[in-house]
């Protein structure tokens, strides 16, 4: 711990070093004569407004698509080269950024290039979508292959080093132990899978289609021949040029006809600090947001859910989330509210908090939902306090349903030689513990609090949705859909995406269509992460120190495969219920 400590003081005499360099670059200024703005979008964006501590902050999609919409209403702007790489799994939410380019191209036949050095399933449907013209590095890949989705069962594991999992569903399609107590993929996962998957698949054939005339048969072809290297996917028509950057910018500076191209800075740059603003921060209060007129609020509910009083970085803390509500709820400036949702779920616990919160403010001003990628489970619980749901067609809803439980570690300690002996008073005291498995009176009753949880699940969707339960059931069990399947069912509205929302919420609100939008939460980054340093007893120094050596060392793309079930797993050892998909899976 003196290492730590000394770490902590020399920090502190750092502080002033580090307020000269927060938040140094120029903003942005309005161009003087006509120019090309280059986009830069070479990794997955996050959809959200926070980001990794200690590390370079990411765009996210919020900031692309506004520099996208403040290009779009500058006449100077004459076109856009936009820089795109892998965008992983976002399906749900790159629709948003096709529809954004797309607009700017139609405010004034302006072109908009793109040029690539790898791009996957996602970022090629950015590309045929919204692209006047492709071009691809000469030695570059194009990873246009189809979706595909990878499920893991691990029964026969656990048994092998003695390991029981005891895994509750309430729902026939709600299968998020299957991973723990199953071998085989049931049914109803393969149902739900590939449903997903051939919604996937659609849209990537019609964005091909765009680039063989309309010919969906020979668009599956390509696809089927993928991946392709530079040569391969110009001689197929997948691209307009393979060239090096700087033939690409000197293209579209052609085809705008302007002389100028300015890359722009993706990342919003912080204000400049003064020593007792940092320290103001550092104090732990939120921030209270400056008076800014009528205008609507954007929420950003993203990562999996948990209960709790604090912000967590990648989380959607219950505590946060509601104050926020309440504040907006009595400001009188705020007209309208957006909650843009990318969550798998969590706690049923915050889950029902967040939505009574949500609903609470409905009730004083319009609220519309936006599905980013996912609103499932917990995150669909939440969406359906709005007054209405947009979501694009592959979003991934719905997965209404329960899953509790607990391990047994039982088997293991035995055989590592660690005896155990369990006493209580009660008789149910101790079914909670992880070396014993459930009796029939414990299974019971624990099966009785997830029925409980279920039917809640169920009145709050169709109070929200105003659906009689019959109808929300039909659209239950777990069951997890795209969008353009859940709104037959009456779990969406309209597929429409975030700048649909945000307009849909200034008319409802009775602002005009560039009224400003108040955006929450507020970035986090080496701020907060030098708060949780500096503001501690010492107690935690080592967890906090892990977790930022972590950050840095594990890849973005690895973690996000382990977190659903890392905090479904923490969900259920605190709380033994939790609302999160049938399965995890990641898809390309």
């Amino acid at each position: 711990m003196k290492n730590i400590r000394r770490l902590r003081g020399l920090l502190t005499l750092s502080t002033l070093a580090l307020v000269v360099t927060v938040g140094c670059e120029e903003s942005e200024a309005r161009p003087s004569e006509p120019e090309v703005r280059e986009l830069r979008i070479l990794e997955p964006y996050v959809d959200g407004s926070e980001h990794e501590p200690f590390a370079r902050p990411r765009p996210t999609l919020y900031d692309i698509l506004e520099q996208v919409w403040t290009a779009r209403d500058d006449d100077l702007v004459r076109g856009l080269l936009v820089r795109v790489g892998p965008l992983g799994g976002a399906y749900g939410s790159a629709p948003d950024l096709a529809e954004a380019l797309n607009g700017f191209r139609a405010s004034g036949e302006r072109p908009v290039h793109c040029h690539f050095e790898t791009a996957d399933n996602v970022a090629y449907l950015v590309l045929a979508s919204a692209c006047d013209r492709v071009s691809m590095t000469p030695a570059g890949v194009l990873d246009l292959i189809g979706p595909a989705a990878v499920m893991v069962y691990a029964r026969s594991f656990l048994e092998k080093i003695g390991v029981q999992a005891e895994i509750v569903h309430m729902g026939r399609y709600k299968g998020a132990g299957d991973m723990f107590i199953r071998d085989d993929m049931p049914p109803e996962a393969k149902e739900s899978m590939d449903a997903i998957l051939d919604d996937l698949y659609r849209s990537l054939v019609d964005a091909t289609a765009k680039r063989t005339n309309g010919d969906a048969t020979k668009a599956k072809a390509l696809i089927d021949k993928g991946p392709y290297n530079s040569a391969r996917a110009e001689s197929a028509g997948l691209i307009d040029a393979v060239e090096f950057l700087g033939e690409a910018r000197e293209a579209v500076q052609d085809a705008a006809g302007v002389d100028s191209i300015n890359r722009v800075r993706m990342v919003p740059a912080q204000e400049k600090l003064t020593v007792r603003q940092f320290f103001e921060l550092l104090s732990g209060d939120e921030d209270k947001p400056k008076n800014r007129g009528k205008r609507v609020a954007l929420v950003f509910v993203t990562g999996n859910i948990v209960d709790g009083e604090n912000r967590s970085m990648g989380e959607a803390v219950a505590g946060p989330f509601i104050r926020e509500m309440e504040r907006l709820a009595e400001d009188d400036d705020i007209k309208a509210v957006v909650m843009r949702i990318n969550s798998p779920g969590g706690s049923a616990l915050a889950s029902d908090r967040m939505w009574h919160a949500a609903r609470q403010l409905a009730e004083t001003k319009p609220l519309i939902a936006s599905v980013g990628d996912m609103a499932a489970s917990g995150g669909y619980y939440i969406a359906s306090a709005a007054d209405e749901i947009f979501a694009h067609p592959d979003s991934i809803v719905g997965s209404i349903g329960v899953v509790g439980g607990k391990f047994n570690f039982e088997g293991l300690a035995d055989d590592l030689g660690v005896h155990t002996y369990v006493l209580q008073r009660g008789e149910r005291a101790a079914w909670s513990t992880p070396v014993r498995a459930l009796t029939a009176s414990e299974r019971k009753a624990f099966e009785g609090l997830l029925k409980d949880t279920y039917d809640r699940f169920i009145e709050r969707v169709a109070e929200g949705r105003e659906m009689k339960r019959p109808a929300v059931l039909a659209a239950a069990e777990g069951r997890v859909l795209t969008a353009r399947s859940a709104q037959a069912k009456g779990l969406v509205d309209e597929m429409a995406g975030l700048s649909d929302a945000l307009d849909k919420a200034r008319a409802s609100g009775g602002l005009a269509s560039d009224a400003p939008v108040e955006v929450w939460p507020d970035t986090k980054g080496v701020l907060d992460a030098l708060n949780e340093l500096l503001g501690s007893d010492g107690s935690d120094d080592v967890d906090v120190l892990t977790r930022l050596w972590l950050a840095r060392q594990a890849g973005m793309n690895e973690r996000r495969l382990l977190d659903p079930w890392r905090s479904a797993l923490m969900i259920l050892r605190a709380e033994h219920i939790a609302l999160v998909p049938p399965f995890t899976f990641s898809v390309q």
